[in-house]
């Protein structure tokens, strides 16, 4: 469910370490839809019965396992990774973005 190499989990680690989170306990969820897909963001949480969990050292990814199945898991890349834009986060699956020349596609 979630990839990520060691450089992408010490960025994001130290991410969450700056925002004084109590617990490593992370749930990936769908923020919201725009012209070019899914946003997906993250956030402190306890998982539930329609969860998938997976742990990486320090870390529990949390998802619901509908957004597993629809997008294949999640790659985290470093901030080299990201042109230098942070530590970046990506679905396994690219979803079609339905994006034909709208506006805010640029």
């Amino acid at each position: 469910m979630i990839f990520i190499d060691d450089t992408a989990y010490k960025e994001f680690k130290q991410l969450l370490d700056d925002a004084n989170v109590k617990s490593y306990s992370v749930r990936i969820a769908i923020d919201r839809v725009g012209c070019r897909g899914p946003i997906f963001g993250v956030y402190i949480d306890e998982p539930d019965e329609n969860d998938e969990v997976e742990v990486v050292k320090d870390i529990t990814f949390i998802c619901e396992r509908s957004i597993i199945k629809d997008y294949g898991g999640f790659i985290f890349v470093s901030s080299e990774e990201n042109d230098g834009m942070g530590v970046g986060m990506k679905p396994v699956v690219t979803p079609a973005t339905g994006c034909d020349g709208c506006s805010g596609c640029h």
